[in-house]
């Protein structure tokens, strides 16, 4: 049974660099699950934390609401380094304070504002963020959740990893393929496949010790896999809403 905490407000305040804060405040501006920023910092909301179920404190459900949304701000941008609880919750006015934080390590980006335009040259305001939708699928598709929790993880994603997100993907929209679909050609998932099974391309970060055979003839990086991968998941997301 879930505890009717509707009227009070968790905050789990975040750590983390001030570029990937600010996507996911701009990512998430609204909805059931959002991060804000105030004057002493950045937070995250979500109506699972305040009507977690009964007996279950909030610092246990804030980070695997947060993992869910650092794989989604992965989806967006595929070099996104997700952000971290700093310990501290605020809940009616108390402050509690659960773990210490480190120091967060300095980075450097440059980034161009966008501007859209109409056709007669005029600046059109921009677009509804699509995040909260997004965070909606995630939080209500066990499928979607899962492949945003990997995606979550604190390092950069792996072959490994980023090849259990294909799978996932892959697996879902059966009988339905994802070149039917229009998400990836065959030629994407060709290099991509072939790339992250295979050692002699991809090293000792392969998801594989030995195999045989003629090497692809195309190829991917780890770097263009994580944008594929990216791209897919959205698509995959958004199908869903």
């Amino acid at each position: 049974m879930a505890v009717s905490l509707s009227s009070v407000t968790v905050k789990a305040w975040l750590r983390g660099h001030d570029f990937d804060l600010q996507d996911l405040a701009d990512l998430l501006p609204s909805g059931n699950t959002c991060v804000v920023k105030d004057v002493d910092g950045y937070y995250l909301t979500s109506v699972e934390i305040d009507d977690r179920p009964e007996g279950v404190p909030f610092y246990e459900v804030a980070p695997r609401v947060l993992r869910r949304v650092n794989g989604l701000a992965r989806t967006r941008n595929p070099n996104f380094e997700p952000v971290e609880l700093n310990g501290h919750y605020t809940e009616e006015g108390g402050v509690h304070a659960v773990v210490a934080a480190d120091t967060v390590k300095i980075r450097a980006r440059v980034q161009a504002a966008g501007i859209v335009k109409g056709p007669d040259g005029e600046v059109l305001p921009p677009p509804p963020p699509e995040g909260p939708a997004r965070a909606q699928v995630a939080a209500s598709t066990p499928d979607v959740e899962e492949a945003l929790s990997i995606m979550g993880q604190p390092d950069a994603l792996n072959w490994t990893q980023l090849y259990k997100v294909f799978e996932i993907v892959r697996d879902d929209v059966k009988p339905q393929s994802l070149i039917d679909l229009g998400w990836a050609s065959a030629t994407e998932i060709s290099a991509f496949t072939g790339s992250a099974n295979r050692p002699d391309v991809s090293g000792a970060g392969a998801r594989h010790a030995r195999m045989g055979g003629p090497l692809p003839r195309r190829q991917m990086s780890e770097d263009v896999a994580r944008d594929f991968i990216s791209r897919l998941v959205t698509s995959w997301i958004d199908s869903k809403r």
